[in-house]
């Protein structure tokens, strides 16, 4: 009997230890509120292991493709202070943080202007986090998030969508919509090639995760490489926006340029890409586009398979950066 009640004891012991231990695969070792997060990026690096984060947020637009991209804090990420911070170079990346949430279930609920809440209980996977002009984090989330208002301005989008529907059937019944002339509309896996400041005609045409799309031009590295991410912006954009806002903007270059962000991802061993250098990718070996997502500009995920070209920042190329809008407008 004494035997018995031993092996009893010690197979619930082994049962117990044994879930001990399997539970802990689901401790989140690191919970960290989002608004504290930018601050402990030297801590954690860029790639955080086992790190999650919480907080309340704006969403910038719906999900699509599993992604969508929200901006924190809240009471700034929707307004006007929002959305010009990343055109300046000041002193301000702590006011400007921009969230890509990855989700592998629905959240038809979410809108542009929408705010939502990643709850403590429920919180979300740091994949990535990179400082430049703003904070960026990539998330993956565990569980739908708590929706906690919906922007005043839905009616007026509600009024619109409606509007546009009633157009495009007006359209189609007097054929003038019908199959499409154009080979890059219709087949979407033929390569596409466009110029970074052209890059929203790749996400028109092929969505957030687009295939066989390739893009090129020159870019400000506003992060160095590390852990083979780096974050940048089309060269000459950021001189351009600071001249434009002190000689009245839009005489100067009236094309109402976006300010989008490109996010690099590489493995090529041994690359070194500084902050505050030139890049450029020629139109002839152009880098594959893994993402396009909206959040103000647009933040756009390129994968770097060769080695760009490399100079320092207000080299000889730097009027040609300035001018570049110019430059292509008048090319044949």
């Amino acid at each position: 009997m004494k035997i018995l009640f031993l092996l009893g004891f010690l197979l619930g012991s082994h049962c117990f230890f044994s879930l001990a231990f399997g539970s802990k695969s689901f401790v989140k070792e690191k919970i960290i509120a989002f608004s504290e997060l930018h601050k402990k990026l030297t801590q954690l690096g860029t790639k955080p292991h086992n790190v999650w984060t919480y907080g309340e947020f704006t969403a910038w637009g719906e999900v699509k493709d599993g992604v969508f991209a929200a901006s924190y804090p809240k009471l700034l990420s929707y307004g006007f202070l929002q959305k010009i911070t990343p055109f300046t170079v000041s002193p301000m990346e702590v006011i400007v943080q921009i969230a890509v949430c990855e989700a592998d279930f629905p959240i038809p609920a979410m809108k542009e202007g929408m705010r939502f809440e990643i709850t403590k209980s429920e919180p979300a996977e740091v994949i990535e986090m990179i400082q430049s002009n703003c904070f960026y984090a990539r998330l993956r989330l565990s569980a739908p998030p708590r929706i906690l208002s919906i922007p005043k301005a839905e009616k007026v989008d509600k009024k619109k969508a409606k509007k546009e529907t009633r157009q495009q059937k007006e359209a189609f019944a007097n054929g003038q919509i019908e199959g499409s002339n154009n080979p890059e509309e219709q087949i979407a896996d033929q390569p596409l090639v466009v110029h970074f400041s052209d890059i929203e005609r790749a996400l028109k045409k092929r969505g957030p995760h687009p295939i066989e799309t390739w893009t090129y031009g020159r870019f400000s590295v506003d992060s160095p490489l590390k852990d083979g991410l780096f974050i940048a912006h089309e060269a000459g954009l950021a001189t351009r926006r600071i001249v434009e806002g002190v000689i009245s903007a839009g005489i100067i270059f009236p094309f109402g340029e976006r300010y989008d962000s490109a996010i690099f991802v590489s493995d090529i061993p041994n690359l070194k890409i500084p902050k505050k250098s030139v890049i450029e990718i020629p139109k002839n070996h152009p880098a594959r586009v893994e993402e396009i997502v909206k959040a103000g500009g647009l933040i756009v995920r390129i994968k770097l398979e060769n080695i760009p070209k490399v100079e320092q920042e207000g080299s000889s190329d730097g009027a040609k950066d300035f001018f570049s809008p110019l430059i292509r407008v008048f090319s044949p």
